[in-house]
């Protein structure tokens, strides 16, 4: 999975090890990505934070201007855009190019948001940089000074598309306030959660919606809100009304649309995702108190949520308490079927240690807290000692000690679970357990050892 953050860098995520790395930095604010025959679009707020430092003398990471919706001469000098990169075999980037330029942005996200694509089209959600309902709407009233700064004026409050390898971009839906991360239903539908507050904050208990955006589909702003519009506006009604403000994406899959917004009705449940059903009716509460979700994309099954805070988090949806686990410390479901299919651990100790892949799994049930707290250590003796780095060669085997906070979870409490990735070289023998220092010296309390076939 490709990353975007704050820090203007694309990162990426392997979700079988949870190793992270950096391929691409120096952007302003990359708001959203996908991948496409090849090549990875981004969404990106191009000269924003730069004009924003010439105007305040300061920027910091949300890039944020305070001057007021109506500064014409600010919004005809940013320019926002959507690029792409060619992929490479190892998930590198390169090869940049500009496929969309000269969009208005305002602020760290009233810009080009969510990207997604049905394998033909790349859909882009574009805040519109008025902030409040405004029946005069002073940007539309002066859209053609605002074009005579070779602004893009259609592209306020859209979802627009192109088509590689031409990129024409065309208007696909209109008057949508703010719209984050957008989704693709298995039927085609796109579905996103709009920022349509009527001219107040989402903490004043502002409600927003769910929508379904259509071709051709007109959701109101900056005239309306969506679920207040007069009948004869020809608005289109949402999904659902949230009972909540802060909606930041819809991902939609044949089980339903799930929905991460801030819950206020009552549950203090903070920030929340929910799942609603396409026939409608009241949402299923899938996870609660997560900071704020910004993402969400699935992996056989699974849900992967990004926060705010730089977290990324896995759950099952359809386990009978969807609990979150810190990525890289997850995979339950992968380990549950190591174990159904039948095979003794390798090692049957405190922990039983199981084989797969190339992955040491570590699993005790029941654990307790005191299980957890007591560092593990890895002992891996190779085939030939000369594929050892150089500065383990001495000692014929590599350490990969670990402390179970690192690479290791629970799961409902009181089953413990952890892997580890072994060496892509041939492995003579592992030794594993875990180990107490004392005043006397290191106290092994449980270990084992693997030697493999030859």
């Amino acid at each position: 999975m490709y990353l975007a953050d704050f820090e203007g860098r694309i990162r990426l995520l392997d979700v079988r090890t949870g190793v992270v790395t950096m391929v691409l930095e120096g952007l302003s604010i990359p708001r959203g990505v996908t991948v496409l025959d090849g090549s990875l679009y981004v969404s990106e707020m191009g000269n924003v934070c730069r004009l924003v430092r010439q105007v305040l003398g300061e920027g910091g990471i949300g890039c944020k201007y305070e001057a007021g919706a109506t500064d014409l001469e600010f919004l005809s000098r940013t320019s926002a855009q959507v690029l792409s990169y060619q992929i490479d075999d190892s998930g590198g980037l390169s090869n940049r190019q500009v496929v969309v330029d000269r969009i208005m942005a305002w602020e760290r996200d009233h810009a080009p948001n969510g990207l997604v694509n049905d394998g033909e089209y790349v859909y882009v959600s574009i805040g519109h940089p008025q902030h409040v309902i405004d029946p005069g709407n002073i940007l539309i009233t002066h859209a053609d000074e605002l074009k005579s700064h070779n602004r893009r004026t259609e592209l306020m409050g859209v979802v627009a598309r192109f088509r590689p390898p031409d990129n024409e971009v065309e208007v696909y839906a209109t008057g949508l306030r703010n719209t984050y991360g957008i989704s693709i239903a298995p039927d085609g539908t796109i579905y996103g959660v709009d920022n349509d507050q009527k001219g107040g904050l989402a903490t004043e208990g502002q409600l927003e919606e769910l929508n379904a955006i259509v071709a051709g589909g007109f959701y109101g702003f900056p005239t309306y809100g969506t679920h207040e519009a007069p009948p004869e506006a020809g608005v289109s009604e949402p999904v659902a009304v949230l009972q909540g403000a802060v909606g930041t994406f819809a991902h939609a899959n044949p089980d339903g649309i799930y929905v991460a917004y801030l819950a206020l009705d009552g549950s203090g449940d903070g920030f929340v995702v929910d799942r609603f059903e396409y026939a409608g009716g009241m949402p299923e509460r899938i996870v609660s108190a997560q900071g704020h979700t910004t993402a969400i994309l699935e992996r056989n099954g699974l849900l992967y949520l990004a926060s705010f805070d730089g977290s990324i988090y896995v759950i099952n949806p359809h386990a009978a308490a969807a609990a979150p686990l810190n990525i890289g410390l997850y995979y339950d479901r992968y380990v549950d079927e190591v174990i159904a299919a039948g095979g003794p651990p390798i090692i049957a100790s405190d922990y039983d240690v199981y084989l797969d892949a190339g992955q040491l799994i570590y699993d005790k049930h029941p654990c307790t807290p005191a299980d957890t707290e007591v560092r593990f250590f890895l002992h891996v003796v190779p085939v030939n000692r000369d594929d050892l780095p150089e500065n383990r060669q001495q000692n014929a085997f590599d350490n990969l000690d670990f402390s179970f906070d690192d690479y290791g979870w629970r799961n409902g409490g009181d089953r413990c679970r952890a892997f580890r990735q072994l060496p892509e070289y041939d492995i003579s023998t592992i030794r594993t357990g875990q180990t107490v220092r004392e005043e006397s010296g290191w106290r092994n309390i449980w270990e084992g050892e693997y030697r493999f076939e030859r």
